[in-house]
């Protein structure tokens, strides 16, 4: 009967670790930008707002995307409408920081969306 719950709670430790979504879950991914490498993801409250950072390298030629944040409530669903593309141009082998503040305060969480840039 101990082993059985020892096994239930790890099972369970586990489970809720794996709640967080990964930084590639985080990104949605719109026209060539299989090249730009998203390799870190933080964001904190300030003052009751959120605040978004992430860092992004080109893996590859010199290229022009365009980034934006869409900004998440605690039911899942936007809290606003979508942001206007802001440009970067990130060199080869280059990385960048990019950053986001939400528009209102019912903004718990951020995905970020990358985009070819025409």
């Amino acid at each position: 009967m101990k082993q059985y719950l020892l096994t239930a709670l790890v099972f369970l430790t586990f489970t809720a670790c794996s709640s967080t979504p990964s930084m590639k879950e985080m990104t949605s991914r719109y026209g060539d930008t299989d090249s730009i490498e998203v390799t870190d993801m933080r964001s904190l409250t300030r003052n009751g707002v959120l605040t978004a950072q992430v860092t992004i390298k080109n893996d590859s030629k010199s290229n022009l995307v365009s980034y934006r944040f869409r900004w998440i409530g605690k039911n899942g669903m936007a809290v606003f409408d979508e942001e206007a593309w802001k440009p970067v141009t990130i060199g080869k082998g280059q990385s960048t920081t990019i950053m986001g503040i939400a528009p209102t305060p019912d903004a718990i969480d951020f995905r970020l969306e990358l985009n070819q840039y025409k």
